[in-house]
């Protein structure tokens, strides 16, 4: 335990060049006490760990000094896939095991290495959540994650329509997406995509899962992402509608006409023809942006908007 804290000591001071014993207690979860007697025992074993003294001073290591044992454990390694996503790894348990193999990694890395990964690091940062949105409650996910990582079968219990329903299925795997999670799994031969959020029970069982030969994660989502995202029988909607207002038509439009809308179109209105997902949600979305779009066409649309809007009217007249 103490030899692994002391490696964890130098391998901060490595990275960091110079730090506080409040700073390393902090990082090393321990008192500034323990902080100092590691540091004299590093120093007795010839490491050359200097004290700095004055209000700026800590520890720092002299000369150059590096060392050589950054090996990664098998849980380290683990959660490396989580590199700049601390929030994904929360989710599932790694956050500890990431910080390690994040100092681990860097400790291993050249001075002008470590000096580029530290800079992209402060420039870059990844956020899967969407705005104006909190994550949908998960309580099984960690549930779910053990039985990916265990490769075990799983029974859950899963609500779809308002109706909860018993399915066993063979887990291949959990995805992010605009931050929600979703299980990939297996279930009568068939590749299914539950929302981990409407997943209200898991039971761990004994028979293993036998993953498919040559199936890789994200090409599978991928593909069911494109499914699910081009199933829908399309309309072709012509609006007129303000520029600032073409943002949030791009939201809400098929994923097949998104690329349609100009987000850097000037003047006031522009006119355009955009595909949504049935005349029912083209109305819905459409009935939102307010005096901002004008529909044109096809006229079963336009009179539809036209009713809707004159009987809202009628009940604020009322």
């Amino acid at each position: 335990m103490r030899a692994s804290r002391m490696l964890a000591l130098l391998m901060q001071l490595q990275v960091r060049g110079q730090l506080t014993a409040r700073e390393l207690a902090q990082r090393l979860e321990v008192n500034e006490r323990t902080v100092q007697r590691d540091v004299e025992a590093l120093a007795a074993a010839g490491v050359p760990v200097r004290s700095v003294r004055g209000p700026a001073g800590g520890y720092r290591l002299e000369g150059g000094y590096r060392t050589r044992l950054t090996g990664l454990g098998a849980d380290e390694a683990t959660a490396l896939a989580f590199l700049g996503l601390h929030g994904v790894a929360d989710d599932l348990g790694l956050t500890a095991m990431l910080d390690t193999a994040r100092t681990k990694v860097l400790a291993s890395l050249t001075g002008e290495a470590r000096q580029r990964a530290q800079r992209s690091a402060e420039r870059f940062h990844l956020d899967p959540v969407r705005w104006y949105g909190r994550r949908e409650p998960t309580p099984c996910l960690a549930d779910l994650a053990a039985a990916v990582w265990r490769d075990r079968w799983i029974r859950i219990g899963y609500v779809r329509g308002g109706t909860l329903t018993e399915r066993t299925v063979a887990p291949l795997g959990l995805t992010l997406a605009a931050g929600d999670w979703y299980l990939v799994a297996l279930r009568d031969g068939q590749r299914r995509t539950y929302r981990a959020s409407r997943i209200r029970t898991v039971e761990l069982l004994d028979e293993a899962v036998h993953r498919p030969a040559g199936f890789v994660l994200a090409d599978t989502w991928t593909q069911s992402r494109q499914a699910m995202e081009t199933e829908h029988a399309l309309i072709e909607v012509t609006v007129r509608i303000t520029t600032a207002a073409l943002p949030r038509l791009r939201r809400l439009v098929a994923v097949t006409g998104q690329d349609r809308i100009d987000l850097t179109a000037t003047g006031d209105d522009v006119e355009l023809t955009i595909p949504f997902e049935g005349e029912n949600w083209a109305c819905t979305a459409l009935l939102g942006l307010g005096p901002a779009v004008q529909v044109l066409a096809p006229a079963t649309l336009r009179a539809r908007m036209a009713a809707q809007t004159r009987a809202a009217s009628a009940r604020y007249e009322s």
